[in-house]
């Protein structure tokens, strides 16, 4: 390589370098103007109303996902659908810088590319038309949707996720009310809970003297899934392999996976 062509790269190399650069600045005033708040995160990623950000020892695929889809339970919402693709990424360099991770640039990758049948089930997963009854009433995909329940396994077939266990669903009692519930937090004075009786879920907050929790319920995923016939479930299932290949196990057609995991059981 000549002097002349060493001098040529290196003046492109620049354009590119300070790029890299500036995407952490940019970063820190979005995240000091979205998230750095009294009741949210502290200034530089210090802890405030929410926990703290800075060296925590993050990388940026965590980072990514947590700020794409949110922390089901929690006032953490998803950013995927709501931050510019470029904010977005901006916000992930400067957290990881943060845990001492040097900035890459865009850092977060394209979705990938669905087939007709899981393009078809992705539209089916947030059909406005269904109303309450779609799937994103409860689940989030991709930072869409409301993260009521994470999905924590991908059903082999629309049997088994008709037929999906719903294990943290307990039946609540508040007085003469009792309502199958998904409880959200519980300790201290007040319990946070999804009554399921009818979708939409409904948070409520009880009294904690006042409530009592039994593991006994009828509840039931197909009561929720019954606006889908079966070939529509099938593309739904397509999608969801397609989003969650790589962060979900798929269930064995024998298994009947819990179609609902919330925060830890009180």
């Amino acid at each position: 390589m000549t002097h002349a062509s060493s001098l040529w790269m290196l003046f492109l190399s620049i354009p590119a370098l300070a790029c890299a650069q500036d995407i952490p600045a940019r970063g820190a005033d979005v995240f000091a103007k979205t998230c750095a708040t009294p009741y949210c995160h502290g200034p530089k990623g210090a802890g405030g109303g929410a926990p703290k950000l800075a060296a925590r020892g993050f990388d940026e695929i965590y980072i990514a996902s947590v700020t794409r889809a949110g922390v089901a339970g929690t006032s953490m919402q998803g950013y995927g659908s709501t931050l510019a693709r470029a904010d977005f990424n901006a916000v992930i360099a400067y957290v990881a810088s943060l845990n001492g991770v040097d900035p890459r640039g865009a850092q977060i990758p394209e979705p990938a590319r669905l087939s007709p049948q899981a393009a078809r089930g992705r539209d089916l997963f947030f059909d406005s038309v269904r109303g309450v009854d779609r799937c994103s009433t409860c689940h989030q995909v991709q930072g869409l949707g409301i993260a009521i329940a994470p999905i924590a396994g991908i059903p082999a077939t629309p049997v088994a996720l008709r037929n999906a266990a719903a294990p943290d669903v307990r039946t609540a009692r508040v007085g003469a009310d009792h309502f199958p519930a998904l409880i959200v937090s519980v300790g201290g004075r007040r319990t946070v809970l999804y009554d399921l009786t009818t979708p939409p879920p409904v948070m409520r907050t009880v009294e904690s003297a006042a409530l009592k929790i039994a593991d006994d319920n009828a509840w039931r995923h197909a009561a929720i899934v019954k606006s889908y016939d079966d070939r529509e479930l099938e593309s739904i299932l397509a999608f969801l392999r397609s989003a969650l290949l790589n962060a979900l196990p798929a269930s064995p057609p024998a298994t009947l996976p819990a179609g609902v995991r919330p925060n830890p059981r009180p």
